[in-house]
């Protein structure tokens, strides 16, 4: 018995000592899984992007980004803590746009049908949405980039066709240019959001801009004389209509003078003079 009872005492260490480290290395792990809960970078794939989102706080002003260790506490609750994530990769649209230069139907008419006006592109536009902007566009709504790129892509094929107006009449050399329309959508500002990286164009046909100012010319000198014209025989209008008046006047006065005095035509009938042939010099 006495045997037995020290070799139960010389094992209660043993146990205790495997107790503690099996404490320690369960703290340990559950340690590490609280900490790589946190950690916001094991929630995104290479190349992705995350706004966070926290429901008593609202969307974080920091974007979390790969390169960059982040660590939540608040991660640790399942539904307090959102991450939108995107990929910010490089989008690219092909456009083909074709029309006519303003006016150019009517200046046809000026030199004739055979020379048109028309204009034709096709082009590969490189873009991407800039990385300070991100947080912006999720707290507007765009949880799906998907949307916004549609959205954006429309408005630049509508920026590309105001864009080719205005430079073909307002600077025709720069059309003959390199990247002339690369630089023309950057300067435009599309959407302050999203960045062009680039513009290859792989059609490019446009008329004769030196005939079409020339036509422009004429055209604006034929509208003028015709004004002229116009405004010629308004005012030679309103000088007859005014003589006209002034006889019809004249008439109703010597109507009104006749049923007066009644006399006065056999008067006029005795001196020479009948009536008939007063009336008609009044009203020519």
């Amino acid at each position: 018995m006495i045997e037995k009872k020290e070799q139960l005492k010389r094992k209660k260490p043993r146990n205790s000592a495997g107790g503690f480290f099996a404490t320690l290395l369960i703290l340990i792990i559950a340690g590490g899984a609280v900490f790589c809960i946190g950690w916001m970078q094991l929630r995104l794939n290479e190349g992705e992007y995350a706004v966070v989102y926290k429901k008593s706080y609202g969307y974080e002003a920091e974007l979390i980004e790969n390169e960059e260790f982040k660590w939540r506490w608040e991660a640790l609750f399942p539904t307090y803590l959102t991450l939108h994530k995107f990929n910010l990769k490089p989008q690219t649209t092909d456009i083909r746009l074709s029309g006519i230069l303003p006016s150019g139907k009517i200046y046809n008419t000026i030199i004739g049908d055979d020379i048109d006006f028309n204009w034709e592109i096709e082009a590969s536009i490189n873009y991407h949405v800039n990385l300070d902007s991100l947080v912006s566009l999720v707290e507007s709504g765009f949880d799906d980039l998907d949307s916004f790129y549609n959205d954006f892509e429309a408005k630049l094929n509508s920026a590309v066709l105001d864009i080719i107006n205005q430079i073909m009449t307002a600077d025709p050399e720069t059309v003959g240019e390199q990247n002339w329309l690369s630089e023309a959508i950057k300067n435009s500002a599309i959407d302050e959001r999203v960045d062009i990286i680039g513009v290859n164009i792989f059609n490019w046909e446009y008329p004769d801009l030196a005939l079409y100012s020339e036509a422009r010319r004429l055209t604006l000198e034929t509208m003028r004389d015709r004004q002229a014209v116009i405004s010629e025989i308004e005012n030679l209008a309103a000088r007859l209509e005014s003589t006209q008046e002034i006889r019809l006047k004249l008439l109703k006065s010597y109507g009104q003078l006749l049923d007066e005095y009644p006399i006065l035509i056999d008067f006029f009938e005795l001196e020479g003079f009948p009536i008939e042939s007063i009336l008609p010099t009044v009203i020519e």
